[in-house]
């Protein structure tokens, strides 16, 4: 009963790690990093690959944002060493 015990959770476990993993990827994050957290963590390492916002959305929204005409005035998200002006 207790190797069948511990080979669901590892079971489930490897199968959080590859949807982590995957989720990951689709988002364009560290799919490496995610596996491990979803290896080590389990179900909860795959609520947080879930819950990571979009990189490619990110970018379209800024870049949308800037053909409006947005200017970012706080100084941050630019390149290191300019200054916004």
């Amino acid at each position: 009963m207790d190797w069948m015990l511990l080979l669901l959770i590892a079971a489930s476990h490897l199968a959080s790690a590859f949807l982590a993993a995957t989720i990951a990827r689709q988002k364009a994050r560290n799919s490496r990093m995610w596996f491990v957290a979803g290896l080590l963590f389990g179900l909860l390492g795959l609520i947080a690959a879930a819950g990571l916002p979009d990189r490619h959305q990110i970018v379209f929204l800024r870049h949308l944002a800037e053909a409006q005409g947005y200017r970012n005035r706080r100084g941050s998200g630019g390149q290191a060493g300019q200054s916004q002006r």
